[in-house]
């Protein structure tokens, strides 16, 4: 069973974007009120069509309606560009309050969906990670086999229990210090728990943000086998992309359904928080906490007035259920000795951290530029040691963008700090 939609379908609520620019700027009426840019891809770019959905919305008409020939290699070139180089990281959608609002993320991914029937896309770096995606099932082109080298480090490691920790690509290739982290804090706190070995496979966040969709289920379809038939309780994650994917996508799109609960790190402790388990020791750091896109904004849900009771029918009436926005924040605060102080754009109006919907393959320019704007937002918070991110891509990009401006402020995964405390 497939729930993808195609452009037609979402053409009913993006013809009712009303044009009107709000999706520019994160913006609350407070008290205090606050303002400021939330598009990456506009700020970088500085063109109205790349600015927010907005911009997408005409894309969108132009695309259906013929308005553009997509036959001329050169407008090929410039409609992938405006289409691949956005985040997808949803601070539009958290602007827009008009019927559009709920599909802008799954609209813009179906665009790119659509170009890539079309041969438009996916880019060039996304064609290779989906390459290395299918041969070895991760998107950094390195063997199956080494997935599992942090393993030589965890003791007494199994690959069964009630708990199985997914540890996703980037903290099993490159953010090996995060999975290390995840496996003590597990072991401390006396989980049960396992690892998927060599049948942990890509979750697929990077294909279906590229508009692929054959491969991803094929990754889907297996994961969900694996979990199921080995009967874990619980999967528990790192990695916000996982999270969202495991969560969320692979039961909306493909009716997959997993028998385990899907805990992100972050809920997990503060679950145990809650129940007494958490017996945290001091810290003493200044922290500020960045939003990921896709544990956060992407996991808002949106009440839609389908039968039209309350408005019409298709209105956009309310968020009735925030994304992880609290739990990592409470589970900082209990830390003795820590003090978080927040960011100016913080939860729905964060801004990205750059590197999410392909961009920091794509568009490593882009990504760096977007991260240093953050990078540079933290350091405006007086005091700030340390940049605490549930994220192994958030960490890693704004890692990036901090080396590239010589700053002082670490950055750090929130599963590193819990560790230092028990």
């Amino acid at each position: 069973m497939e729930n993808f939609k195609d452009l037609k379908w979402y053409s009913q609520f993006f013809r009712k974007c009303s044009k009107c620019g709000t999706c520019k700027s994160a913006y609350s009426y407070g008290p205090p009120p606050t303002n400021a840019t939330i598009c990456p891809q506009g700020e970088y770019y500085k063109l109205d069509s790349y600015y927010g959905s907005r911009s997408k919305s005409f894309l969108g008409h132009a695309i259906l309606e013929n308005k553009v020939d997509l036959t001329d290699p050169a407008i090929q070139e410039d409609m992938q560009r405006a289409i691949f180089s956005c985040n997808v990281c949803g601070g539009c959608q958290s602007q827009c309050m008009l019927d559009y609002k709920p599909w802008i993320c799954d609209y813009i991914e179906e665009m790119r969906h659509h170009l890539v029937n079309m041969g438009i896309g996916p880019t060039k770096a996304e064609k290779a990670y989906q390459e290395k995606i299918v041969k070895d099932h991760n998107p950094y082109g390195e063997t199956h086999s080494s997935r599992f080298n942090w393993h030589k480090d965890v003791k007494d490691l199994k690959t069964d229990g009630d708990t199985v920790y997914f540890a996703g690509c980037t903290a099993s290739y490159r953010r090996t210090e995060i999975a290390k982290s995840t496996a003590s804090v597990l072991t401390k706190l006396g989980e049960d728990w396992g690892v998927m070995a060599e049948n942990e496979y890509c979750c697929g966040s990077p294909l279906l943000r590229a508009g692929l969709r054959e491969e991803p289920e094929k990754l889907a379809q297996h994961n969900v086998d694996y979990i199921n038939d080995q009967g874990f309780k619980t999967v528990v994650t790192a990695c916000s992309g996982c999270y969202k994917v495991l969560g969320k996508e692979y039961e909306k799109w493909w009716g997959l359904k997993l028998k385990a609960k899907v805990m992100h790190t972050s809920e997990y402790l503060e679950e145990k928080m809650n129940k007494g388990g958490l017996k945290l020791n001091k810290v003493p750091a200044t922290v500020t906490y960045h939003d990921p896109c896709h544990m956060g904004r992407h996991l808002n849900h949106y009440e839609v007035d389908w039968d039209g009771k309350k408005q019409w029918k298709g209105a956009f009436i309310e968020v009735d259920k925030p994304g992880l926005y609290e739990a990592p924040r409470n589970v900082l605060k209990a830390i003795p000795g820590v003090e978080l102080k927040e960011m100016y754009r913080n939860r729905d109006n964060s801004f990205c951290c750059g590197a999410g919907g392909g961009i920091k393959a794509s568009y490593p320019d882009l990504a760096l530029n977007t991260a240093k704007t953050r990078v540079e937002e933290a350091e405006n918070v007086e005091g700030v040691q340390k940049i605490i991110s549930p994220c192994p891509f958030c960490v890693t990009n704004l890692g990036d963008g901090a080396k590239a401006l010589g700053s002082k402020v670490e950055t750090i995964d929130l599963i590193q700090i819990v560790d230092q405390a028990l």
